[in-house]
């Protein structure tokens, strides 16, 4: 492949003469030399070969410019050292020499024979000292982020496309082509690398699946492949299924890769290949062996009109050349017009690389402003190729202003997928949550067709038509049942009858697959995983209890702590009556009051002990070691207590205490609960017919209880589990309507009783394999598990709504022991105060009586000098 119809290469001195032609468009009258420095990358073919350095003398020499020559000042340097650009500007400028053309293909230097025999790096000024603001440097190399120009260092044109424009063409690209998914290999020393983050970037928003690999190479030289790890790497391409290949690298490895491809039979009528580089010549692809394979290749190339023998960056060369040219025209036409001198011209060609505009060797060239200093390509224009066997046919261009415009020539529908491809499904469905559901504003934005819903399945349906490219109509009806068999006749009725009638192509809907189905559809792989599911009332939070401050502690421990409290009392009270170091032997030998001698009685000791218990403080402390050492140990023990009650009581005031919760089959079998199902599900014959428990007690009492529970209706039955003390046995259907709509009603427990639900096809469908292929590989790509996250693994509104209601406030009711423990102490204290103040009054009562009797009784007779009671003046 790569041969263009009538083409013929071109030697060099032909395109020589072409350059001469679109140089001798422009008349002037003014002659002009200019002299322009070369300055190209030692010992790369690619970046300054023998035939481009031909061509640029060609145009020097030409007596086709009889008011401009050129004159060509090469200097062959590396940009691997740091001032390599900086020298050749000042050497240059020695020479009076103003306009650069740098030639650095910077990717590794290798030799003939592929061994390596240096490294190219960017050219970029560093730190030019004096003033070359007069310098035009016309760039052809990849561009960089920053293109290193300081101040008063000239202009800088790179004539090179960016990466963003190289992003944008793959993105456009694959688009048209309706790509969804790709498999991405590159080699990063090729020309389009640059553009890969930018390019994943792009399809990460726009959600395509793409997996990224890097061609092995052999050492670090871009041109020689690590065959055997190449295909493995193919293998993977392979066995993914994956039938989309983006291609970035070069010629060379290009063909090795392709050679791989057809050893591995990926090169053939199912496998679609862009391929993207900007150093192949489309005549060094070698695709001659692949004419009979049907293989699909996309292929860019500027300006295909001019041959296809010439690499682009050669042609960017050329075009970097045409625009030093071209300035130089538009400064003879300013010096007719007495703007400038003839000496001054020379230098000013950078005034006008913005101005100048012309169809060079790689489409239009026009330069944009950057920046003050810096001029980039603006409208870069690429060829599309096709091949029609081992020949290429331009079917279109992209161009940075508008974009991909190709009329494919190849036949997507039968190439993408041979069995679905271009066709049109019937597909059957029922609105159900979160498989099918409408979008909330399907009526009021006026939606038609499939683009009213939403969902698991209708997510996942779309993306398999993008990929298999099919197109559909969806049928969703309201009413519309699974489907039965009718006994008599052996028809069947709902979905499953319209696609045994091959009414419908599809039934679109997650169906449990069942033996008895098969004998009337044919069940793709597995969606999901459905099951049976508790349904009841949501429990309402049960009433603490009046003495709920004691639930972090036994009632065994309360006894023991305040038997402890007790027992540890008793001891201090006879440790201070024996102990002669303690307040009362103190107080006994007279050392201190004897009020300080009763601090630690029975009575005080009581209350020292309680206070350290409830971490008030204990009031008297022991004077003796012997006290101390049981003080010590007993103010630990109430540490601990306390730490340890402390953190129980915040666990079980915030505990939520529900009724009697129900959580499986087994509960449910010992509890006192009415429960029932819908009649035709296959969960009541076999649990009818169990021999195991629970289930034979559940079985048993289905029987016994009938159609009190047994129902064929699903809205009666979650009606009465609403109203009643009643668990419904419910199928996977009703799990999520009651997480979005019937928030008095809560899901309980696992599920149970699990089965896989699918799509269901008519028997014999050739398309259930295409679906199965699809389904498994969405697997692979974790697609399945993004759905899940999105419809499946959602909370809901009635989770919400209640998580928001129960905010962890403490309520009142969880205090309200300890308010009615509070007022019986008040009441104790009220009747406490009462006996004391009576007490207090009826003891000064009685010392009143006693004092008048004492007074009435005649006084001592007193003896002074041998009188009795003498009075003295």
């Amino acid at each position: 492949m790569g041969r263009l119809p009538g083409e013929k290469r071109p030697p060099s001195r032909t395109l020589g003469l072409l350059l001469v032609l679109l140089l001798s468009q422009v008349e002037t009258v003014f002659s002009l030399n200019v002299d322009i420095g070369v300055m190209y990358a030692a010992g790369n073919k690619e970046a300054y070969g023998e035939g481009v350095r031909n061509l640029l003398r060609d145009v020097s020499e030409s007596p086709g410019f009889p008011n401009v020559t050129f004159s060509l000042v090469e200097l062959e340097s590396s940009c691997t050292e740091k001032d390599a650009l900086d020298n050749a500007a000042i050497w240059f400028k020695q020479r009076g020499i103003c306009n650069i053309l740098v030639v650095n293909n910077d990717r590794k230097v290798v030799s003939q024979d592929h061994s390596l025999e240096g490294e190219a790096t960017h050219c970029s000024y560093h730190d030019l000292t004096r003033n070359n603001s007069d310098l035009l440097t016309m760039v052809v190399q990849r561009p960089e982020e920053t293109h290193g120009l300081p101040p008063n260092s000239g202009m800088w044109v790179t004539s090179y496309p960016e990466p963003d424009d190289l992003s944008l063409m793959i993105v456009h690209t694959v688009e048209k082509y309706k790509w969804t998914s790709a498999f991405v290999l590159y080699d990063r020393f090729a020309d389009a690398y640059r553009s890969l983050e930018k390019f994943l970037n792009w399809a990460a928003d726009r959600d395509w699946l793409l997996r990224v690999k890097e061609i092995p190479l052999i050492g670090e030289g871009p041109d020689k492949v690590d065959k055997p790890a190449l295909t493995t790497l193919l293998r993977q391409v392979k066995t993914s299924r994956e039938t989309h290949v983006i291609l970035l690298s070069n010629s060379a490895i290009i063909n090795d890769v392709l050679d791989r491809a057809v050893y591995l039979l990926m090169v053939h009528y199912q496998y679609h290949w862009i391929i993207t580089s900007l150093n192949a010549p489309l005549g060094d692809l070698g695709f001659d062996d692949f004419h009979d394979t049907g293989v699909r290749v996309t292929f860019f190339h500027p300006n295909v009109e001019l041959g296809g023998s010439t690499r682009i960056f050669e042609r960017l060369v050329l075009d970097g050349a045409l625009s030093l040219a071209h300035s130089a025209m538009e400064a003879t036409r300013a010096v007719d017009r007495g703007e400038m001198t003839e000496g001054e011209a020379q230098c000013r060609l950078r005034d006008y690389i913005t101005e100048i505009e012309f169809d060079g060797y790689t489409g239009n060239v026009h330069y944009k402003d950057v920046s003050v200093s810096t001029k980039v390509r603006n409208n870069l224009v690429m060829d599309l190729m096709e091949n029609t066997g081992s020949d290429l046919v331009k079917v279109g261009k992209w161009s940075q202003v508008d974009g991909a415009n190709l009329t494919s020539q190849f036949n997507s529908s039968f190439f993408t997928n041979p069995v679905l491809g271009g066709k049109r499904l019937r597909i059957i469905s029922k609105e159900r949550d979160p498989w099918v559901r409408l979008k909330p504003h399907a009526d009021t934005e006026g939606l038609k067709g499939v683009e009213r819903y939403e969902g698991f399945l209708v997510d996942m349906l779309n993306v398999m038509a993008t990929r298999l490219n099919f197109t559909f109509a969806i049928d969703v009806r309201d009413n519309i049942t699974i489907g039965s068999q009718n006994e008599a006749d052996g028809s069947w009725d709902g979905m499953i009858g319209l696609l045994a009638r091959r009414e419908y192509d599809l039934a679109l809907d997650a169906v449990a697959t069942r033996s008895f189905r098969l004998k009337a559809v044919d069940f793709t792989e597995p969606i999901e995983m459905a099951g049976y599911y508790l349904i009841m009332k949501r429990p309402t939070r049960a009433a603490p209890g009046l003495l709920q401050f004691l639930n972090p502690f036994s009632y065994t421990v309360w006894a023991v702590m305040l038997c402890a409290n007790l027992g540890v009392a008793i001891l201090l009270g006879i440790n201070n009556c024996l102990n002669p170091y303690e307040w009362g032997g103190l107080a006994k030998r007279g050392e201190v009051e004897e009020e300080e001698g009763k601090s630690l009685n029975f009575w005080n000791s009581l209350w020292t002990v309680w206070g350290a218990y409830v971490a008030a403080g204990p009031e008297f402390l022991p004077r003796s070691f012997a006290g101390r050492v049981l003080a010590s140990l007993w103010f630990f023990v109430c540490l601990v207590a306390i730490s340890s009650y402390t953190a129980n009581l915040a666990a079980f005031l915030t505990k939520t205490n529900l009724d009697q919760q129900i959580s499986s089959l087994k509960d449910l079998a010992n509890s006192d609960y009415r429960f029932g199902a819908l009649e035709r599900n296959t969960i009541v014959k076999f649990l009818m017919n169990s021999t195991d428990e629970p289930y034979k007690t559940l079985g048993r009492r289905l029987k016994r209880w009938g159609g009190e529970v047994l129902m064929d209706s699903r809205d009666k039955l979650l009606k009465k589990a609403e109203d009643d003390r009643f668990v419904f046995i419910a199928d996977n259907e009703n799990q999520f309507r009651v997480k979005e709509e019937l928030c008095n009603l809560i899901v309980v427990g696992e599920r149970f009783f699990r089965s896989p639900t699918a799509l269901m096809f008519p028997r014999g469908s050739p398309y259930v394999t295409e679906f199965n292929r699809q389904i498994l590989l969405f697997r692979e790509e974790g697609f399945m598990d993004i759905l899940r996250d999105r419809y499946l693994n959602v909370p809901g509104e009635c989770s919400t709504k209640f998580v928001a209601q129960d905010d962890g406030q403490l309520q009142i009711e969880s205090f309200i022991g300890l308010f009615y423990l509070l007022l019986v102490g008040v009441a104790l204290f009220l009747i406490v105060g009462l006996v004391e103040i009576f007490f207090f009054r009826a003891k000064g009562e009685k010392g009143e009586n006693d004092g008048e009797k004492k007074d009435d009784a005649p006084g001592p007779k007193i003896d002074i000098n041998g009188q009795v009671n003498a009075t003295y003046l």
